[in-house]
């Protein structure tokens, strides 16, 4: 892995990292080339679409793959908009069934729960948009409800072209097929119908006329990139086959670069649910003196309560190894934050980074979650920057912010579990999962005793 000078931006709040999006698709002068896993059709999923269509129309190629798993809410606006003037959309390993979806996971279960789980923008192969974030009101800050603490980097510079090329494996692969190719219906204008629909409603006026406007000013100063060598790293599009080998995974690309580390380590994902051989690498890690760190979502703040299982199977092996683990809270609005425009929220409710910083010298910042999905079933991709000034940012919420916004996980001398809650004075100890319902209870208890953990 040969790493290449770029510069970086990072885009930590949530309705910065839409308006970026939004700016650049007013400035493509060529195409525009997406791969999500997710894209909703709510506020931020159909501003985003109508600044594409307003920049096919200007002549710009745009071409979107979207992953089929979630794809039922946008595809009778997909069907619209591909048979519109530059403007194709495919499908990554879309379902046989299309109307009685549920068919798929009884007749062809093996195949359709392997999912292309990245996430890219790319403009004019000049500029980039990678990270965690689909596209969706609760990536966005654009709605009242859910909203997730994310992070994405914009990247100008040489490695764009390798990102840019990553994506043309995706789009050229056989997984990836043609929209128009995928039975299903047609209806034309369905589009421009929702379209007129959603900007009927007051928040939709209320985020037009505060929010986008013409030009929109996000512009960075030069102080704002950020300088530094990186490598693009990316699961092999094959990884979702059934049939063929992929020739490269993230996994060993990920263990070269934490086995590395010698002072510190700090993780940041929603769902951490590690195998045998990471808590194993953990362990030796710890055992070499390193500071392991890490940050997960609680079970009351996850939004997959399931995914916890397999996180707390390993919970008490690594607080015994040493590691330090934080659970963010659920951080619910006050009647203060409910009063104030939506996008302008900043208290997030869940967690869906996903970041590893390596002695505040290397930065891992992609769609990867550290779960057996992520290692053996999704495809996934992200950015290792080797960057000291980045690293000192995202550990900068380690050191300010955890306290008093997370649950930590402790043993006391007999060995129980408790949770220490530092938002209190005094520090409470809490000797059950923190603000978790019975219903999450019973779903992370029953999920626990089913041989489920490699589809976690």
């Amino acid at each position: 892995m040969n790493a290449t000078t770029a510069k970086f931006l990072l885009l930590e709040e949530a309705h910065d990292s839409l308006l970026e999006r939004i700016k650049l698709c007013r400035q493509a002068q060529q195409c525009i080339h997406l791969q999500y896993y997710i894209w909703r059709d709510d506020i931020s999923g159909l501003t985003l679409m109508n600044e594409l269509v307003k920049a096919s129309r200007r002549g710009v190629q745009v071409k979107l793959l979207l992953d089929d798993f979630q794809s039922r809410s946008v595809e009778l606006l997909l069907r619209d908009l591909q048979r519109r003037a530059n403007f194709s959309i495919k499908l990554f390993n879309p379902l046989r069934h299309r109307r009685l979806r549920w068919l798929n996971y009884f007749l062809d279960f093996k195949r359709v729960n392997r999912r292309m789980h990245n996430k890219a923008m790319i403009v004019d192969n000049r500029i980039a948009i990678v990270g965690g974030r689909n596209v969706g009101d609760e990536y966005f800050g654009t709605h009242a409800g859910e909203l997730f603490s994310d992070l994405d980097v914009a990247v100008s510079g040489e490695l764009v072209n390798e990102i840019n090329r990553d994506w043309l494996s995706y789009w050229n692969c056989e997984l990836a097929v043609e929209l128009s190719h995928i039975r299903g219906r047609s209806p034309t204008e369905a589009f421009i119908q929702r379209w007129r629909r959603q900007q009927q409603q007051e928040q939709v006026q209320q985020l037009r006329d505060y929010v986008i406007k013409e030009p929109i000013k996000t512009e960075h100063s030069e102080e704002d990139w950020i300088t530094a060598k990186a490598v693009w790293i990316s699961d092999d599009p094959q990884k979702a086959s059934v049939s063929r080998k992929p020739q490269r995974l993230m996994t060993q690309q990920m263990t070269r670069i934490l086995g590395r580390a010698q002072q510190q380590v700090r993780m940041v994902s929603p769902y951490f649910v590690p195998t045998s051989n990471g808590v194993r690498e953990l362990e030796q890690l710890t055992e070499k003196g390193v500071d392991v760190q890490v940050l997960t979502n609680s079970l009351a703040a996850t939004d997959v309560p399931a995914v916890h299982a397999g996180y707390q199977r390993s919970r008490r092996r690594l607080l015994m190894a040493g590691v330090k683990l934080f659970e963010l809270r659920r951080l619910e609005d006050t009647t203060e934050q409910k009063a104030v425009r939506p996008y302008f929220r900043r208290s997030a409710t869940s967690l869906h980074a996903k970041t590893i910083t390596v002695d505040e010298a290397r930065v891992f910042v992609g769609s990867f979650n550290f779960d057996p999905r992520s290692a053996q079933i999704n495809t996934e991709a992200g950015l290792i920057i080797d960057s000291p000034q980045i690293a000192k940012r995202i550990n900068a919420i380690f050191e300010h912010e955890l306290p008093l916004k997370s649950y930590q996980p402790r043993l006391n001398r007999f060995y129980k579990l408790y949770w220490l809650d530092k938002s209190k004075v005094p520090a409470r100890r809490l000797y059950k999962e923190p603000n978790a319902g019975l219903a999450r209870r019973i779903i992370v208890w029953l999920t626990a005793r089913l041989p489920v953990e490699h589809l976690l």
